[in-house]
């Protein structure tokens, strides 16, 4: 997208100092983006100066992408044949993508105007209409902005269809959610069921009969995480989740899911360890949403574990973040599996084989994570186990920009280039 926009600013009738896109890479032969940047060169000089407009018109046509321009009122003044705009019965156009949350087209254009000269941003996953529209796309999206432009086009779009590798796992967390809000009623009532089973009988339970109702109430409690998880998804767009964070003690969060994790270790004959220190910095936290990715380390560490294996927590200062880690000594994972870890409904062939689960609870917990700020990351080598880390910020780096916006997140994961892209790390 940023080669085929330099080309194309390269060749409009207007002052730029774009730097001119380098072909010589083999790749660039192979993908067929050499051919289109020659075909863009190749029409632009073939026309003369003053029929520039519809040179511009050839070449929008030309690609194999959406190109959209808008004026500096942000009103469409140009969108070839593939570009997803929709025109009213005043014969008005706009641009018709469905962007999520804050993080809008629009109010990236008001902020570019209001303090840029230039500026650029990328969206990728963007729909065109809503779920329930059978027909909808999905597009990546580079909108590129430049002040006072000669041409009188500010801000040009270039759109690239990918449906067919958005569409099917879109599908599916659609189709999920909707099956999720249906199950969290019951999973909750039979959760309720089971404490208070727990509490009635707890004097006429014996050996195996206690160990049986503590295995049903992790198995309900883990399946009520599952439907969580799911529910999640829903909300957490690939960039940020919208959380309000406080001023807590890494110590005290932990606090919140001791007993649940420590009897789903006991449960799975798995000792788990913890060392969290009373005395750490506080951190900047939404209790509720952290909870659930210290449960998913833990969890994970549990899962892949040997009967009998330690699970060691432990949490220390690493510069201005608190870093909590989840170190098992499992079969560990090789380097193919890493590198699709955070990824959604990811799992190797080896844990569809051998272990439970959805998919689902470390793509959360890396969106959880890089909300509020911090990284996730992994290490693993086969036949040794693995270490699945988390930071958080300390709560006085980042206690001016929280206290400026009302305790959001927003202001500690956007910076002036746009949204701090924290993927989960990996290494062997």
């Amino acid at each position: 997208l940023d080669m085929l926009t330099r080309a194309i600013t390269q060749v409009s009738n207007q002052a730029n100092d774009v730097v001119p896109p380098r072909m010589n890479e083999p790749r660039h032969e192979k993908t067929g983006l050499k051919t289109m940047i020659q075909t863009i060169y190749g029409l632009a000089s073939a026309q003369p100066e003053a029929e520039v407009s519809t040179v511009d018109n050839s070449i929008g046509e030309t690609l194999p992408c959406g190109i959209i321009g808008l004026d500096a009122a942000g009103a469409v003044v140009y969108a070839n044949s593939r570009a997803p705009v929709v025109t009213n019965s005043q014969g008005i156009t706009s641009v018709k993508l469905q962007f999520r949350g804050d993080d809008t087209l629009t109010a990236w254009l008001e902020s570019a105007q209001a303090s840029k000269v230039v500026d650029q941003k990328f969206w990728d996953r963007i729909s065109d209409d809503i779920p329930e529209r059978s027909e909808r796309r999905f597009y990546d999206v580079l909108a590129l902005y430049e002040k006072d432009a000669q041409n009188g086009i500010e801000t040009r779009i270039v759109t690239i269809d990918r449906t067919e590798a958005y569409s099917e796992d879109q599908e599916a967390i659609d189709f999920i959610s909707v099956a999720a809000h249906e199950l969290r009623g019951p999973i909750t009532i039979i959760r309720g069921y089971l404490d208070v089973l727990s509490d009635e009988l707890a004097p006429l339970l014996q050996g195996d009969q206690k160990i049986l109702i503590d295995r049903l109430d992790v198995s309900a409690s883990r399946l009520s995480g599952y439907v969580n998880n799911i529910l999640n998804v829903a909300k957490y767009d690939r960039r940020h989740l919208k959380l309000h964070l406080t001023e807590d003690h890494l110590s005290h969060v932990y606090g919140t899911i001791e007993d649940d994790v420590q009897l789903r270790a006991r449960t799975q004959h798995r000792l788990l360890t913890v060392a969290i220190p009373d005395d750490l910095p506080t951190i900047a936290a939404d209790r509720n949403s952290l909870t659930e990715v210290m449960a998913n380390l833990i969890d994970n560490a549990i899962k892949y574990s040997p009967e009998g294996g330690t699970i060691e927590v432990t949490a220390a200062v690493d510069g201005n973040v608190v870093r909590c880690s989840g170190q098992d000594h499992g079969i560990g994972m090789p380097p193919s599996v890493l590198n699709g870890l955070f990824s959604k409904f990811y799992r190797s062939h080896r844990s569809r084989e051998n272990v439970s689960g959805t998919g689902l609870g470390l793509y959360i917990s890396r969106g959880i994570v890089e909300s509020h700020g911090g990284q996730i990351s992994v290490s693993s080598r086969e036949g040794e186990g693995s270490t699945l880390s988390f930071t958080a910020p300390i709560y006085s780096t980042v206690a001016e920009k929280l206290a400026a916006g009302n305790n959001g997140n927003a202001g500690i994961i956007e910076t002036s280039s746009g949204w701090i892209k924290n993927h989960g790390k990996v290494s062997g």
